[in-house]
């Protein structure tokens, strides 16, 4: 059974996402492996006509340009394999042909094929809320209550006194005979 594995993996490893340059460049492509807790192993290929000199520029965030010369591989395909720090590193490619130095737009690794899970840059992933105990919820249903009452005695004691007026043993004076409205019989 291993060995019917065994083509599905060298495949796997060799599937990448090649990118159009532009310019005098082709396709341009990144794959890589973990190499340590804090490197990764890049493969970083690219096409160019019939260059003279080949090198790429890789540009860490937060850190200086670092310049390597890609190798003639195959056909018009140049490319080295090197190792980084876990980055998304920006790639310049630089071609010398006849003289002429011609230098490509720059792509993030990531842009080139790079997995990014090899950088620790994973999408999020929906979660659902933890489940919550009857206890918890309980508790939760008695600090609600006790809200409710704080609430209901702040507002009977900040009301103004709306009792009628307490009765006294002195007489209340009466109403003019003119102020007085007469009801309708």
């Amino acid at each position: 059974m291993r060995q019917n594995l065994a083509p599905a993996l060298v495949w796997g490893s060799l599937l990448t996402v090649a990118v159009t340059v532009g310019g005098v460049f082709g396709d341009a492509s990144a794959s890589g492996r973990q190499r340590t807790a804090v490197t990764i192993e890049v493969d970083i290929r690219v096409e160019v006509g019939d260059a003279e000199t080949v090198v790429a520029h890789l540009i860490e965030p937060g850190a200086d340009q670092t310049t390597v010369p890609l190798v003639h591989l195959d056909g018009d395909v140049y490319g080295i394999i090197i190792e980084l720090r876990k980055a998304d590193h920006l790639v310049v490619f630089e071609a010398l042909i006849d003289g002429v130095s011609s230098q490509s737009q720059p792509f993030r690794l990531t842009e080139l094929g790079l997995d990014p899970a090899l950088l620790g840059v994973v999408g999020v992933t929906p979660t659902t809320a933890p489940e919550i105990s009857p206890e918890t919820r309980l508790w939760g249903w008695a600090g609600l209550g006790l809200a409710a009452l704080a609430l209901a005695f702040l507002a009977w004691w900040a009301l103004p006194d709306r009792t009628a007026p307490e009765a006294t043993d002195e007489p209340q004076e009466e109403a003019p005979e003119d102020a007085r409205v007469d009801e309708p019989s």
